[in-house]
C-alpha cells in the first residue's frame, strides 16, 4: 500500500500520461498554481493544479480486502479523492489564433484522459517523451495498490470555480475544467494489533439481574433539620443509596475511581456509608483500614456512584468437544447515580478589611493542583493560585488558601452589609452560608 507519497505519485502519473499520449508534440505539462509563471517553460503547455483533497467516506472504515486477517483490529488506510484544475495555454495570449491553439490543446489533453484515464495501471509508454518506450506509465508508488486511481471529468459548481478565480485574480482561467482522481489510499503508520484466535469456547448463563439504584443522596440530618434529598456531599459525610431488590451473592459500592467497597447485603433497600477521605473503610473483604493514594482520593466535582452485584454463573467450556461444566463469578454493574462532592469551609479571616486585606479560608478540599479553585466574595470570584515572586499570600493547600481582596476591590462597593464568602472547586461550590467579609473604604 502506498505511503504519504501517493498524492504526488498520482500527479506525476497524470503528467506522464498526458505528455506521452497527446497527439501534439512539444507541449509541456506543468504542476503549479495557475497564477505562477513556471521557469523555463515558454511554449504551449497544459497545467494541472491540485486544488482540493477530500476523504472518501465510503471507504473510511474499510481495510484493504485480503490484506488483513478478518479478526485484525481495524487500521484502515486514508482514502482520498483528488481534484485538479486543468488549464491550457498557448505560447502567447496576444496573437490572433492564441485562444484557438489553447482550445485545441485542451481537447487533445481531454481525449487522452477520456481514452486512458480509467486504465492507467496497465499502460506502457508509447513514446520516449518521458521515458523509455515500454516502461510502465503508472508511478512506482501506486503499482501495488488495491484501489487503482481513475480520472474522470468533474462538474465543479460555478460558485466553487468562482472562489478559485477570486483567490487568484491574476490567473488566466478562460480555458479550465475540473478533473477528479479517485481512489488514492495512504497506508496508516499506526501499529496494527491482531486478536488471538479463539481456541477455547465458553458459554456462561445466570438468572441474576444487575442492581438498580433508585436514588443516591447525602443522608439528611435528623428533624427538625431540612429533610430534602441533597445531591451535594462532603468528604466524611454519610451517603444513602436506595436500590431495588438485589439477587446478587455479594454487593459492592464503587465511588468514582476508588476500589469497590464490599457491604453486607441489605434487606431494607438502603445502603449507608461514609464518604472516605484518605483511607478505605473496613469492609467484608478487608479487616483493616487501607490507605487511599493521594492522587486517587475523591476531589470536588461530579461523583459517579455504582453498585456491583457479584453472582456465580454456570456454563460449559471446551474446544471442538462437548465441553465441561464450569462456574465463574461475574460482576453486574448498576445504573449510574450522580452526586457532587463539595469543599467545606471551617473558618474565614478577617471578617472585614479594605482592598489591601488578605482573605484566608480554612477547611477541607479547598484546593488541588490540577483543579480550578476560586474564593467567592458576593458575586465576585478570586482565583486561588500559588504565589509568584512578590506575591504576599501563602501557598495554597487542601486545607487553607489565601487570596488578595485587591483582586475584586474594584467590582465590590464598600458596604455596611457584609458579603457572603464561599469556595468553588472544579465547579462544586461549598454549602456553608455563615461566613462573610465586609469591605471597608
Amino acid at each position: 500500500m502506498a505511503d504519504f507519497n501517493a498524492i504526488a505519485a498520482v500527479s506525476r502519473t497524470l503528467r506522464r500520461l498526458i505528455v506521452d499520449r497527446m497527439a501534439t508534440a512539444g507541449v509541456a505539462v506543468t504542476l503549479a498554481p495557475p497564477d505562477i509563471t513556471v521557469a523555463g517553460v515558454n511554449g504551449p503547455r497544459i497545467n494541472l493544479y491540485l486544488y482540493e483533497v477530500a476523504e472518501d467516506a465510503q471507504l473510511k472504515n474499510q481495510n484493504i480486502p485480503g490484506r488483513e486477517h478478518p479478526a485484525a483490529y481495524g487500521m484502515p488506510p486514508l482514502s482520498l479523492t483528488l481534484r485538479y484544475l486543468l488549464t491550457s495555454y498557448a505560447r502567447s495570449d496576444d496573437q490572433q489564433d492564441s485562444d484557438l491553439i489553447a482550445q485545441a490543446l485542451l481537447g487533445d489533453a481531454l481525449l487522452v484522459l477520456h481514452d486512458f484515464g480509467g486504465r492507467m495501471d496497465d499502460l506502457e509508454l508509447v513514446t520516449n517523451r518521458v521515458g523509455a518506450i515500454g516502461d510502465p506509465l503508472l508511478d512506482a508508488v501506486l503499482r501495488a495498490e488495491f484501489e487503482r486511481a481513475k480520472v474522470v471529468l468533474f462538474h465543479a459548481p460555478t460558485d466553487e470555480l468562482t472562489k478559485l478565480w477570486s483567490a487568484m485574480p491574476q490567473a488566466n482561467f478562460r480555458r479550465s475544467l475540473a478533473l477528479e482522481a479517485r481512489i488514492v489510499q495512504l497506508e496508516s503508520r499506526r501499529q496494527r494489533r491482531q486478536a488471538q484466535p479463539v481456541e477455547r469456547r465458553r458459554l456462561l448463563v445466570s438468572v441474576a439481574n444487575a442492581p438498580t439504584i433508585a436514588a443516591a443522596y447525602r443522608t439528611p440530618p435528623p428533624p427538625p433539620a431540612d429533610t430534602l434529598r441533597d445531591m451535594r456531599i462532603a468528604i466524611g459525610e454519610e451517603l444513602t443509596i436506595e436500590h431495588e431488590p438485589i439477587t446478587a451473592e455479594r454487593l459492592y459500592v464503587r465511588l468514582g475511581t476508588l476500589e469497590p467497597i464490599r457491604i453486607p447485603l441489605p434487606s431494607n433497600g438502603r445502603i449507608r456509608l461514609l464518604l472516605p477521605d484518605s483511607q478505605y473503610p473496613v469492609d467484608l473483604d478487608h479487616a483493616a483500614l487501607r490507605p487511599i493514594p493521594p492522587d486517587q482520593r475523591l476531589q470536588p466535582g461530579t461523583l459517579e456512584v455504582h453498585l456491583l452485584g457479584v453472582t456465580a454463573t454456570e456454563g460449559v467450556e471446551g474446544a471442538l468437544d462437548r465441553g465441561v461444566p464450569v462456574t465463574e463469578d461475574r460482576a453486574l454493574r448498576s445504573n449510574t447515580a450522580l452526586l457532587q462532592v463539595v469543599p467545606v469551609i471551617a473558618a474565614t479571616s478577617p471578617a472585614f478589611g479594605n482592598g489591601g486585606a488578605m482573605l484566608r479560608v480554612t477547611g477541607q478540599r479547598l484546593w488541588a493542583p490540577h483543579l480550578p479553585s476560586q474564593v467567592l466574595v458576593g458575586n465576585a470570584a478570586i482565583a486561588v493560585r500559588p504565589p509568584q515572586p512578590g506575591d504576599a499570600w501563602a501557598a495554597p493547600t487542601p486545607t487553607q488558601v489565601e487570596v488578595p481582596v485587591s483582586a475584586i476591590a474594584a467590582s465590590l462597593l464598600p458596604s455596611a452589609t457584609p458579603y457572603a464568602v464561599g469556595v468553588q472547586v472544579n465547579g462544586a461550590r461549598s454549602r456553608e452560608t455563615g461566613f462573610t467579609f465586609r469591605l471597608d473604604p
